[in-house]
């Protein structure tokens, strides 16, 4: 029986073989109006996403997808982004890994977490 608990801590610790496993580079995309577009680009595929913020002591995730093939204007999703909060995401564009955070100001100003840092 233990053997056989054993198998899936294995497979979770390990991860998926074959993905690569490094969080992917970062870049920015456009946010407006509580949109988020990944792209506006007709010809980039996005095939996952993830947008989480920690806002006090809860962690929330606003949006996930996994396994899709998007292209514009299916790129760009609508979540709830309140003001005063840090937001990171991560995704794939056109096989490549990204990332991204930002912080939305009590004004409603979108502001990199990366500014001045390249």
């Amino acid at each position: 029986m233990k053997r056989l608990m054993l198998i899936p801590l294995i497979a979770i610790l390990t991860g998926c073989p074959g993905e690569n496993v490094g969080v992917g580079s970062w870049r920015d995309y456009n946010i407006f109006d509580n949109t988020i577009c990944f792209t506006v680009d007709k010809s980039d595929v996005l095939s996952r996403y993830s947008v989480s913020s920690m806002q006090g002591d809860t962690y929330k995730t606003l949006a996930v997808a996994e396994r899709v093939a998007l292209s514009y204007p299916d790129t760009c999703i609508k979540v709830s982004l309140s003001p005063g909060y840090v937001y990171a995401s991560s995704y794939s564009l056109n096989g490549e890994k990204y990332r991204y955070n930002f912080f939305i100001d009590n004004n409603g100003q979108v502001l990199s977490t990366r500014a001045g840092e390249e």
